[in-house]
Parts: structure tokens; sequence; C-alpha cells
């Protein structure tokens, strides 16, 4: 997670290369038979080049800065699900760190995709796993997606919401028998 929030420009750039890379990888995902097979691997490409000038930015970003890459860890999760728990409202409404969880994989999921979908031009034996790649790359899209539904609902939960969960957790925990 980055030390401040992005300016303009970086703002720009992180939605550019979001709306390249998304649009890169529907097209790519809808035109994988033979019929356009020209705008599946064009797409392809623009997507690797989406990614692979993402990297550079983030290898050339000062430290502390949005461009960097998401560092993701466990120990963050594992405290903002107890903060969410405890029915702390800056968890519901601050950022989660499962966007950088998130964002590592699909940086990785959908480059390793395109990746192979460019080795796969030049070796015929790696289409099968562009293939597997990119329908995994799919279910890991539908996962960002969902992602972003629920860290959205959070946010507008009404505040006495989490206050009445944490009281029924706790409720329910009084009456477990050890």
């Amino acid at each position: 997670m980055s030390a401040r929030k992005p300016t303009a420009a970086e703002m720009t750039a992180l939605l550019a290369f979001h709306a390249i890379v998304s649009g890169a990888f529907i097209v790519a995902y809808l035109t994988g038979d033979e019929d356009t097979y020209g705008m599946h691997v064009f797409s392809g490409y623009a997507a690797l080049v989406a990614i692979v000038l993402r990297l550079a930015a983030a290898a050339l970003a000062p430290k502390g800065s949005p461009l960097g890459l998401p560092r993701p860890s466990v120990s963050a999760v594992s405290a903002w699900f107890g903060r969410l728990l405890a029915g702390d409202a800056k968890a519901r409404t601050g950022r989660s760190p499962l966007v950088g969880w998130m964002a590592a994989a699909l940086l990785l999921g959908v480059g390793l995709a395109a990746g192979t979908g460019a080795v796969a031009d030049f070796v015929v034996k790696v289409e099968d796993l562009h293939e597997a790649l990119g329908e995994a790359s799919l279910y890991l899209i539908l996962a960002h997606v969902a992602l972003v539904f629920v860290l959205h609902g959070l946010k507008r939960l009404p505040p006495d919401m989490a206050a009445r969960c944490t009281a029924w957790l706790s409720t329910f925990s009084n009456r477990v028998i050890p």
C-alpha cells in the first residue's frame, strides 16, 4: 500500500492501465477462435505491453509512490479482519489489504496468460497452457469484481450494523460450550 494519495498524473496512469488491460483482456478472451485470431493476437500483445509498461513504471517509481507494485501481507489481512469483526468503522471504510493481494494475483495471472500467448506464437506446445491460464484469469477477474462489490458494500453499511453484528457474534460465542 502506498504511503500517500496518488497525484492526478499517477491516477490517470493507473486508470489508463486498468482500462487498457481490461479492454485488451475482454477482446482477447472473446476473439480466441479462428475467425478473429488477428484481433486476439493484437489485444493479447496490447495487454502484455501494458503490463510490461506497468512493471517498468513500478521499477522507476520512487519509494512510497502509488505506482509501486502491491506488497501483500498476511499479517495486514489478519489484522484487518480482526478489526472488521471487532466493529472498527475505519476497517470498513478504509482501504482493505485484500486489494494488494488481488492486484498481485491479477498482475501475475493476466501477465502469465499474455506472456504464454506471446510464447505460443513461436512454440505451439504452449498453446494449451496459454488457454488454461486465460480461463483461470477470467475467474481471477470475476473474483476481483466480486471483491470490489463486497468492499464497496462494507463502506455503505450503516454504522450501527457493524455493532449489531459484533454483538451477535459475541453473544453467539458466549453460547458455545467449550
